[in-house]
């Protein structure tokens, strides 16, 4: 089997030859060490959206200063409603978001209403090319409208004191994006691409289990209901702490739970994991932490993971934190090594 055939397989619940090895592919330092790690089995996953947005009467502006030592960039949203602004440095999380003020949501329904999707084959079928059987592109959709409320809009703080004293604004803006969503997976339906992420990045701390209930699990159904009939499948990516959503995710609607972070970094074990969600393939990141220790210690945590899940149908393990770069080499070679050997 090639590296995408493996993971296409373990993730439809076929047995591959070994256990898939993968990596987001901006995750990866290039050159030989890549190069070197491909031709051990490591699959290259690149996301892409399957849709396109363009907008009618919505402007987008963006300026770069700096500010104590550090360049930032304030993105500026003007619509003939209003207009909102949030403040990100390179490369990071907002540090200032666009919903301040119960003004602000109408900005951001208009918003909404007033975009245009279109498909984004070309580029999914231009990357599949480049990547051919060394790599699997995979549609990112993007958060979920919750998520997307919660990190990309307003933040924890906001959203936790808006969710108590204005819920029906979130609501509002809530319902209205899961309409929205549906022009995403039908797009996503059509595709070329084999596999659907909903990149939630769901933690229990924040999103906690009466949020996850309630807005989180009917949008797994709905979403899966896109898919019937196309043969793909739908991953959520859930790469934080999961423990008191256990039955919950049980419950949930969808095939594939990604991004899972096992311990030492997660609190729920491969092992349990298996027991709690046999109906879910569990496609892992690889515990962060492990990758500075020393040799012996990746090979044991591989060798672990691969016992705990017992079958190499629908499991695979994946790399979808950065690596840091003086250790990415090294503890790749180890683990690519040991799942050749046991896996």
């Amino acid at each position: 089997m090639n590296a995408r055939e493996r993971i296409l397989a373990a993730m439809a619940w076929e047995e591959p030859d070994q256990v898939p090895w993968t990596i987001y592919d901006a995750l990866s330092i290039g050159g030989a060490a890549e190069r070197e790690m491909r031709d051990m089995g490591l699959c290259m996953i690149r996301r892409c959206a399957a849709h396109q947005t363009e907008h009618c009467q919505v402007e987008f502006d963006q300026v770069e200063y700096e500010e104590s030592g550090r360049r930032l960039s304030r993105h500026i949203i003007r619509t003939p409603v209003g207009e909102v602004s949030c403040v990100q440095a390179a490369g990071g999380w907002p540090m200032e978001h666009y919903i301040k003020r119960s003004e602000d949501y109408a900005v951001m329904e208009f918003v909404w209403r007033d975009a245009i999707h279109r498909d984004n084959y070309q580029a999914i079928r231009e990357a599949q090319e480049a990547l051919g059987d060394e790599g699997l592109v995979i549609v990112r959709v993007g958060k979920g409208p919750l998520l997307e409320i919660l990190y990309g809009m307003m933040g924890l703080e906001r959203f936790s004191i808006d969710l108590y004293e204005r819920p029906e604004l979130i609501d509002s803006l809530y319902d209205l994006m899961v309409q929205r969503y549906d022009e995403f997976y039908d797009l996503a339906a059509e595709s070329p691409a084999e596999i659907l992420q909903a990149a939630d990045n769901i933690t229990a701390d924040v999103v906690g289990l009466e949020r996850y209930r309630r807005y989180c699990m009917p949008l797994y159904e709905r979403h899966m209901r896109h898919l019937v009939g196309t043969g793909k499948r739908l991953v959520v990516h859930m790469d934080g702490l999961l423990r008191s959503l256990i039955g919950a995710i049980g419950e949930s609607c969808f095939d594939v739970l990604e991004a899972f972070t096992p311990a030492p970094m997660g609190d729920v074990t491969v092992r349990e994991a298996r027991q709690a969600w046999s109906d879910k393939a569990l496609w892992l990141n690889f515990p962060g932490s492990v990758h500075i220790q020393k040799d012996e210690a990746i090979a044991d945590q591989t060798r672990q993971l691969i016992e705990e899940a017992g079958d190499k149908r629908g499991f695979a393990i994946g790399i979808t934190e950065d690596i840091p770069p003086d250790h990415w080499a090294r503890s790749m070679r180890v683990i690519g090594r040991t799942i050749r050997e046991v896996g």
